[in-house]
């Protein structure tokens, strides 16, 4: 089943994807597939082969529109950002935030940190390694990565990461 979202859909052209509007009395049991063909939302890819893909039978179309949009979660990444370094007067170490993976658009608490080596005692906390602000910020476009940031809760210290693993 190809999973997308309602975004995806929409952009692809009008000639490409429709709704199922024809009666196909042609077709062996019609009677009975009618329900699952008649109003769905089609698709026409190519996949070894033209293929016509139908809403609910080989299409899956995930209504995003109420997702934040990858510059609003930029925006906000960068005001946290600004409020630590305000606050704490320097750097943050780490993002908390929601991932959405791109498969399948299912969602995931996680931490990423900024200018942290890898192979440290707090790796088994960290989700995702990032050089810069800029590599951080492009994680909320659908990029050369699995999953994008779909929300930020803030950033933070190793300090504060450190006192939680010794408190458990």
């Amino acid at each position: 089943m190809k999973r997308m979202t309602l975004s995806e859909y929409l952009a692809v052209p009008e000639d490409y994807r429709g709704v199922w509007t024809t009666e196909r009395w042609d077709i062996p049991d019609w009677e009975t597939k009618r329900k699952s063909h008649m109003g769905k939302r089609t698709l026409m890819v190519y996949d070894r082969g033209t293929c016509l893909l139908v809403e609910g039978l080989s299409l899956e179309i995930v209504d995003d529109s109420a997702w934040k949009k990858p510059e609003e979660i930029k925006k906000e990444i960068r005001e946290k950002y600004q409020e630590h370094l305000t606050e704490k007067g320097h750097e943050p170490y780490f993002l908390e935030c929601v991932i959405r993976w791109n498969d399948t658009m299912e969602t995931l608490e996680a931490r990423i940190v900024l200018n942290m080596d890898s192979d440290t005692e707090m790796d088994d906390e960290v989700f995702f390694h990032c050089d810069t602000l800029d590599s951080l910020l492009s994680l909320a476009d659908k990029s050369g990565e699995d999953f994008v940031i779909a929300g930020c809760f803030g950033f933070g210290e190793y300090e504060e990461l450190y006192r939680q693993n010794k408190k458990k």
